[in-house]
């Protein structure tokens, strides 16, 4: 039986949550690079700003080890929609203490032999000195900003957004202050005041995974380093996506300098600051939509995973056509900012704001599909198409621009993006065995994914009216799939209690209660409760009998007394309740 509801409520509601705290931090990393490069190009002039530009590849290679953090999120995402308290806890205490090690054993031998580093990064004379004076204020706080983007990972896990926006916020605000104060040291206090801000950023986050009460917490348990080579093969497309923009880079360079000359590095490197801009929304969205999609792939549920797709799309594709119309009509505008009436690539400048943003919405599906396929473990296709997608656009300028001009560069992303979309319907053209492309396929869930229609019965509470009809409807289910009366009255039983609990003590923050209830009869009868209140764990009131008030948390009581297990979470402001009889 299914009781159409409100489901998607309760998806699109962490969904638009996740995406505007994903903006904020993105956006406060992108406005501590600007700000840096701003007080270093004012304050200390060119030869500073050179020796930051000459550290930019070893940063690039440290932040590989991202992979292991994004790998992380996508695993202890799936073991939530399981169940899997256990390695819940041990991936978290792995994964810390890993990249904790790693990237201070890094960080050591780059401060003591940072002169050498210097020269083998190709740094000389004056711009030397620099370069070394940076990396001793700079790298110190590498192991920290690691931790911190670990922490920041798993912040939607714990409903702790409020933590991550003032975090972010103290970070970006701190790197400002500090780069200002500071400044009078040079190279060595703009690193140093990135090291404080990250230092500032962790202290903040840490006493978030202190709490027991949270999913993801410190807990004493031995390290698993199988857990965490796992985690690294699930976020292996960063590193390949960081090798990929190094091979596009570098070919988009030398086709786009062959055209125009040093003129045109310069449009390349507008492009490339406006994409950043443009990747705090597009990157925002499809890294909440990732870690969403974990949890409703390690809980199996089907419609939800569909849903959240459906979700994400309408809403990254219409944002990325709103940014696009918004681009194309301030083109002249956007010329006009960043470079001077005399530029000499002045007209080239308006074909890139003209032609080289026509990439985001296909660009965006593609990155949306490709998480899909990660979050689901099939990682061969999300692996070539990270590195081939971006050293692509690289080798379509190379070979395009010197035959058909310098506009070749500009339209070589939606060129590529299109001919990987293409090779994702191909790819699932080879799965299906046949030319099927709706949700379901395009999504490539098996066929055994989650429970069939049958074995399935959800409904959406509005009121506490519609309870006693929920309960009975649960029962003759139960007893249409040849359930014992005796499990049956059980299972009605429990989703009487607790959804009477959610309307009557969920201390609601919404004006709006949605209560969706979902069971599935398969080996064990499951029971999930998903609702928009407040957040109430229920396992804390297990063992909460007080002989003045013997009525008091009865219905909790009598609940844990029936189900076999207990899990409870609250991702982004919604509680999940899931009960195994």
């Amino acid at each position: 039986m299914r009781k159409e509801g409100s489901g998607n409520r309760l998806i699109r509601g962490p969904f638009i949550r996740m995406l505007f705290v994903n903006m904020f931090v993105l956006m406060s990393m992108s406005i501590c690079g600007f700000v840096d490069s701003l007080v270093i190009s004012r304050r200390l002039g060119p030869d500073a700003l050179a020796a930051v530009g000459f550290f930019l590849p070893l940063a690039m290679g440290v932040g590989m080890l991202n992979m292991v953090v994004i790998g992380s999120q996508i695993l202890i995402g799936n073991y939530i929609g399981a169940g899997k308290k256990d390695k819940i806890d041990t991936l978290f205490i792995s994964s810390f203490l890993v990249l904790g090690c790693f990237y201070t054993l890094i960080a050591l031998p780059g401060i003591f032999f940072r002169n050498s580093i210097a020269s083998l990064l190709g740094a000389g004379g004056n711009v030397h000195r620099l370069l070394g004076n940076y990396m001793l204020g700079y790298l110190p706080g590498i192991p920290l900003q690691a931790l911190t983007a670990l922490l920041m990972a798993f912040v939607s896990f714990n409903n702790d957004m409020r933590r991550s926006y003032i975090s972010a916020g103290v970070m970006s605000a701190g790197n400002l202050l500090g780069d200002l104060l500071l400044a009078g040291a040079g190279t060595l206090g703009i690193g140093l005041a990135t090291t404080l801000s990250y230092a500032a950023g962790f202290l903040i986050l840490l006493p978030g995974y202190l709490k027991k009460e949270k999913t993801v917490h410190f807990v004493r348990t031995a390290p698993d380093l199988r857990l965490v080579g796992e985690a690294a093969l699930r976020g292996f497309p960063v590193l390949m996506l960081t090798i990929g923009l190094v091979v596009k880079n570098a070919l988009m360079n030398r086709a786009v300098s062959g055209a125009c000359g040093d003129p045109g590095i310069a449009v390349v490197n507008v492009l490339i600051s406006v994409c950043d801009i443009v990747g705090i929304f597009t990157g925002g969205c499809t890294t909440a939509y990732s870690t969403l999609a974990c949890i409703f792939y390690g809980e199996q549920d089907r419609r939800s995973f569909r849903g959240l797709f459906r979700t994400a799309a309408r809403i990254g594709i219409g944002g990325c056509v709103i940014i696009l119309i918004v681009i194309l009509s301030a083109s002249s505008v956007l010329t006009g900012l960043f470079f001077r009436p005399d530029f000499p690539a002045r007209n080239t400048a308006r074909d890139m704001f003209l032609l080289g943003f026509t990439f985001l919405p296909l660009n965006f599906l593609m990155n949306l599909l490709l998480s899909t396929y990660q979050a689901q473990g099939k990682m061969n296709l999300v692996n070539i198409l990270s590195v081939a997608e971006t050293a692509a656009v690289g080798l379509f300028a190379f070979f395009f621009v010197p035959v058909f001009g310098i506009n070749a560069a500009w339209l070589g992303n939606a060129a590529v993006d299109f001919v990987c979309l293409g090779v994702i319907l191909v790819s699932v053209w080879i799965w299906k065995g046949c030319i099927c492309f709706h949700t379901d396929a395009l999504l490539k869930l098996p066929e055994n994914f989650g429970a069939s229609p049958d074995e399935c019965w959800e409904c959406t509470l509005r009121s506490m009216d519609s309870i006693c009809d929920t309960s009975e409807s649960a029962v003759s289910f139960c007893l249409k799939k040849g359930i014992s009366r005796r499990t049956a009255s059980f299972a009605g039983l429990c989703i009487e209690e607790m959804t009477r609990n959610i309307f009557q003590h969920g201390g609601h923050q919404e004006k709006d209660i949605y209560v969706d209830v979902r069971m599935v009869a398969r080996d064990r009868l499951t029971i999930r409760i998903r609702d928009n209140c407040i957040a109430f764990d229920p396992r804390k009131r297990l063992d909460q009998f007080e002989p003045e008030e013997p009525g008091r948390n009865i219905g909790i009581r009598l609940t844990a007394s029936i189900a076999r297990q207990i899990d409870y979470y609250n991702n982004a402001g919604v509680n999940t309740l899931i009960m195994k009889l």
